[in-house]
């Protein structure tokens, strides 16, 4: 039987992170008595959020250097790398190494509409408006 666990947290709540080391507290316990251990993978979520991120990666990384797992970084918000972060799991819990064009295929792609704006000048104020807010749909 082949399982596998994720362990989640949102890398802009550091309190999600300090939490992992008791996720996997229980896990071990669930899993004390069984002749297989499964793997654990953890995943960073909210990658869509990267300007609010508390928790570097680095750190992510050396937590899952320290207790075996495989590292993850998606966001459920736009889908970015859950695909890929699945696909990876699961080639990992069955022996099977993926090639990179495995692995580019299954990156999400980003459309950007060409947006052609007419060539009419444009007249300018003298204190045009400010905005401090960017969004890409």
């Amino acid at each position: 039987m082949y399982r596998g666990i994720l362990l989640v947290y949102d890398i802009t709540n550091y309190q999600s992170f300090e939490n992992l080391e008791d996720w996997y507290n229980v896990v071990k316990k669930v899993n004390e008595e069984s002749e297989t251990q499964p793997l654990v993978a953890l995943v960073g979520n909210k990658i869509d959020l990267e300007h609010m991120r508390t928790v570097k990666a680095d750190k992510q990384q050396r937590f899952c250097q320290e207790n075996g797992f495989s590292s993850h970084f998606v966001s459920a918000k736009t889908g970015d790398s859950v695909f890929l972060c699945f696909q990876r799991i699961a080639a990992e819990i069955l022996g099977i190494k993926l090639n990179k064009a495995e692995m580019e295929q299954s990156q999400r792609v980003v459309k950007a509409d060409i947006v052609n704006y007419s060539q009419e000048p444009v007249t300018r104020t003298v204190n045009p408006p400010r905005s401090s807010m960017c969004a890409i749909q």
